[in-house]
């Protein structure tokens, strides 16, 4: 176990009360068995996770589902820096681009863009610019620690993480469980890429959910307890996500990127 620090205390105060309150299986079972998305969104409102959804209209498209709850999720990354002692604040803060990756990794490949990313406040700047311009569209943002993933061979996923390691205390007491969170990520990550198209991700992302839960409980008052908790957020709202696109879709066509 690593060192109490006790000016988590708050921090850890507040993400314990929402770490007791995510989903449990049985919750998640009565959402998937949900077909209708109206019915579904009026289910989670009336949950501990409303408010991810409670901006959404009743029959909303899976455009305005992503682009809503990117929001959210920007939002909520804020609510739990805010919450962090001083300096833990930028490195969690970082956290929030997570699930940026992706778009921006394939924005750093260059290419014509969908209309939805070209509508996205983060997305839309960058990729107004043509594939050459986009690293330096960058400059000046907070993203701008991403530059060094739009190059010839484009990585922006190991632009981001070695900017949150040069955010990281630098006592290895602390640096140690930072490094075990990060890897799960990277690990979960190249797995669901490497994985064939008819491989369910379930078991491998319940595998990666109980070994953050257990860095939560094992390191409290902890840069990791910070890390692993904003990690298990995004896996919670990812399989909202999900969920909630399936049954738009479901209700009707996707429009035209």
């Amino acid at each position: 176990m690593s060192r109490a620090d006790l000016s988590f205390a708050f921090a850890q105060t507040r993400m314990q009360a929402r770490f007791g309150l995510r989903p449990t299986v049985a919750d998640w079972q009565q959402v998937e068995a949900t077909r209708d998305v109206g019915a579904l969104l009026q289910l989670l409102r009336g949950g501990p996770r409303g408010h991810w959804t409670a901006r959404l209209p009743a029959r909303p498209g899976v455009h305005e589902i992503e682009r809503r709850l990117r929001e959210e999720w920007l939002q909520a990354v804020d609510e739990v820096a805010r919450w962090q002692p001083e300096h833990w604040r930028d490195a969690t803060r970082w956290m929030r681009w997570i699930v940026y990756l992706p778009s921006l990794q394939k924005i750093a490949r260059g290419g014509r863009a969908p209309a939805w990313m070209r509508a996205d406040p983060v997305l839309g700047p960058i990729v107004a610019r043509g594939p050459a311009e986009r690293a330096a569209a960058l400059r000046g943002t907070p993203l701008e620690p991403l530059r060094g993933g739009f190059t010839e061979r484009p990585d922006v996923p190991r632009a981001w993480s070695r900017h949150w390691e040069s955010l990281w205390p630098r006592a290895m007491v602390d640096r140690t469980p930072l490094a075990r969170v990060l890897a799960l990520l990277r690990q979960a990550r190249a797995r669901l890429a490497d994985a064939p198209p008819e491989m369910p991700s379930r078991e491998l992302l319940r595998a990666l959910e109980q070994r953050l839960a257990l860095i939560f409980r094992r390191y409290p008052f902890s840069p990791a307890a910070t890390a692993s908790f904003v990690s298990l957020m995004m896996l919670d709202q990812q399989r909202l996500r999900g969920t909630l696109a399936v049954r738009s879709l479901r209700d009707s066509p996707v429009a035209p990127p």
